[in-house]
This record gives C-alpha cells, sequence and structure tokens, in this order.
C-alpha cells in the first residue's frame, strides 16, 4: 500500500505539471493535424485560401469540368476583368483555359494552360499542381473512352482485370497509422523532459531527504519509474482518442495500442534514466536524446513498404529492427504480441540495467 501511495503522489506531481502535460497530449494532435491538411488530396485552393482566377475561354464541355474538378475561388470568362483583377492584386496568378481545350483533349493532344503573375513565387504553387493533376484525369478518361475501354469516367476506378492480391496481414489503415507513428516518436523524444526529473529532485535535494524516510531506495526509485510510465501511457491515449474523434478514424485495437504505449514508455524512460545518469546534465542529456530519437525514426520509416523499398541498402534495413519504433508500431499494425512485447521489453531491461543506479549514492553525489 505504501508503494502503491508513493506512486500515485509522483503521479500527481506529474500531472500538475501542466507545461509538460500540453506537450505531451498537443504537440501530436497538431502535428497530425497539420499533415492531415497539407496531405489532403480533396484540399482545394477555396479551403488553402489561395487567391487564384481562372479563364475559362474553352468551346467545349472540358473546361467546365476541370473548373468543377479543382473548386477554383475565381472564374472570370472575361479575360480583360481577370487581367484587372491581376492588376489590382485582387489575385495573385490568372490561369487561362484556352479556346481548344476540350478539342485538343479530344484528339489525345495535351493542352497547354497559359499563366499570368506579377510576381514569382510559390503561394499557386499547390494550386497548379492541383490543376494539372485533374488535366491528367480529364485527359486519361478521354484516351480509355477513345480506345472503347471505359464508356464514361465513372468506369475509372472499377478494375478493368480481377487479381487477387495475397499481402501480409495489417490490421490498421495506412491513414491511421501515421498518426500512431507520430504518438510513438514524441513519446521517446519527450521522455527526457519527464526522466530529467530525477536530475532535478537530487539537485533539490529531494532524493537526499527521502533517504531520511523508512521507505527503500529501490521503491522510491520504482515509484517514481511507474509515475513516468503511467502519465505518459495516459495522456498519449487520450490524445490518440481525440485524433480518433478528430479525423473519424476506424481504429479500435486498443488494448495493443494502450499495451504498445506502455511498453515503448518503458523502453523511453529506460533509456533517458540511462542517458540521465551518464550526462548528469538535463541539457546535454535532452540534446542526446532527441538526437537518437530522430535517428531511430529516421531508420524507421527508411524501411516503410514504398516504390524504392528494394533500393535501400541492407545496412539500414537491419539496423531499422534495432529500434522500439520497428517492434511497437509492427505490434500494433499487426495485431502480433510474440516476439514484439519480448524485444521490447527485452531493450528496457538493457537500458535499465546499463542505467542502474544505487539509490543512496546517487542521491548523495555532487555531480
Amino acid at each position: 500500500m505504501k508503494f502503491l501511495y508513493m506512486v500515485l503522489a509522483n503521479c500527481k506531481r506529474y500531472f500538475k505539471d501542466y507545461k509538460t502535460i500540453a506537450i505531451m497530449f498537443l504537440l501530436p494532435i497538431v502535428v497530425v493535424s497539420f499533415v492531415k491538411i497539407m496531405s489532403n488530396p480533396k484540399s482545394s485552393s477555396k479551403q488553402l485560401n489561395i487567391a487564384v482566377g481562372v479563364v475559362n475561354l474553352d468551346k467545349g464541355d472540358l473546361g467546365n469540368k476541370l473548373i468543377k474538378k479543382i473548386d477554383a475561388p475565381n472564374i472570370y470568362k472575361d479575360k480583360k476583368e481577370a487581367l484587372q483583377a491581376l492588376k489590382n492584386y485582387d489575385v495573385i496568378a490568372v490561369y487561362e483555359i484556352g479556346e481548344n481545350f476540350s478539342q485538343e483533349i479530344n484528339v489525345n493532344k495535351k493542352p497547354v494552360i497559359n499563366s499570368y503573375k506579377l510576381e514569382t513565387g510559390n503561394k499557386a504553387q499547390i494550386f497548379e499542381v492541383q490543376m494539372q493533376q485533374k488535366i491528367n484525369e480529364l485527359f486519361k478518361v478521354q484516351v480509355l473512352k477513345t480506345n472503347n475501354i471505359i464508356r464514361d469516367e465513372s468506369e475509372l476506378n472499377k478494375n478493368l482485370v480481377n487479381l487477387q492480391y495475397n499481402t501480409e496481414k495489417k490490421t490498421v489503415a495506412s491513414s491511421e497509422f501515421m498518426p500512431l507513428v507520430m504518438i510513438m516518436f514524441f513519446l521517446l523524444s519527450f521522455s527526457s523532459i519527464m526522466s530529467g526529473d530525477l536530475l532535478k529532485l537530487k539537485k533539490g535535494k529531494i532524493l537526499e531527504r527521502f533517504l531520511s524516510t523508512s521507505n527503500k531506495g529501490y521503491q522510491i526509485i520504482g515509484s517514481i519509474y511507474l509515475s513516468m510510465i503511467i502519465t505518459q501511457i495516459v495522456m498519449y491515449t487520450a490524445s490518440f482518442m481525440v485524433m480518433k474523434v478528430l479525423f473519424k478514424f476506424s481504429f479500435s485495437n486498443f488494448g495493443f495500442l494502450i499495451l504498445n504505449i506502455a511498453l515503448m514508455s518503458m523502453v523511453s524512460i529506460s533509456l533517458c534514466i540511462m542517458v540521465n545518469r551518464i550526462f548528469k546534465d538535463r541539457g546535454v542529456a535532452g540534446i542526446f536524446i532527441n538526437l537518437i530519437s530522430m535517428i531511430m525514426f529516421f531508420l524507421y520509416i527508411t524501411v516503410l513498404p514504398g516504390p524504392n523499398y528494394t533500393k535501400i541498402p541492407k545496412i539500414i534495413i537491419t539496423l531499422s529492427k534495432f529500434t522500439p519504433f520497428y517492434w511497437s508500431l509492427g505490434s500494433i499494425e499487426k495485431s502480433v504480441l510474440f516476439p514484439n512485447v519480448f524485444i521490447l521489453l527485452l531493450m528496457s531491461l538493457v537500458f535499465f540495467t546499463a542505467g542502474s543506479i544505487k539509490y543512496s549514492n546517487f542521491a548523495k553525489e555532487s555531480k
């Protein structure tokens, strides 16, 4: 009972550190929200507040189809009116759909869009990429219709050939996997803030005063260690729950999520305690831990499946398996326990043993 009371007391102390709690809870949400907005293919120029204009001079019907697809914020039928708006800085760029736009596509000729700008820059680049993508779609539909492969655009996304794929079993959609990756990354990176609490307690002579109580050294260290893990589990799980509601994730395997957040927390805090024990300076230890986190994160995302996977050096693939990201996220993604859980526990034990301390000696060290 005394040990549980110490754990609860430490948890209460950590939850009163509002700055750290806010970082753990809000930062993953902010970063994931930003990435989701920027990577959303449905984001239009209106949603992104890009002031551009489009002049539709096309004599056919494809020009109007293109305008609907790109959701242009300002549409002009008169070129002079559009250029005047550009001169008045009402828009930052004007794009002209020529008279022969539909005709050129119908004869399998790639159309040209004229652009008018007062200055060069990247503000309209997102809109230009979207426009190019939609033109390519129109062109592809016309080519397929000309060759009698499809009858209309509604058939474009239908499979022309029935194929059966034998793929590795995964239970997490790719759109939901990125938030999990970010949570695990921040969990490792910001563990240095919490684990540095030991140095703070030592510097304030609080650890030394604990020696005068009836509590054993391992009980004191164990209660602090366990309360750090509990705090991280609560805050990062809550952060993911908010993202699940905001972005309407269908993820429901919370048992594996909480288990792997706990295991990742054990690994990260054990690592941070070891580093803090070595450097004995919160600033230096924090920089070193962030550097390790970035290296591990880079190794993990480098070997994620993609078109260039076969070009990745074998040494990088091998090194990625030494990162906790590989095993924790692999466990969540595929809903597997063994050997992932065992390896994460082993990593935690190795780091904890390497940074293990005799409480009385650590509490009394002058440096």
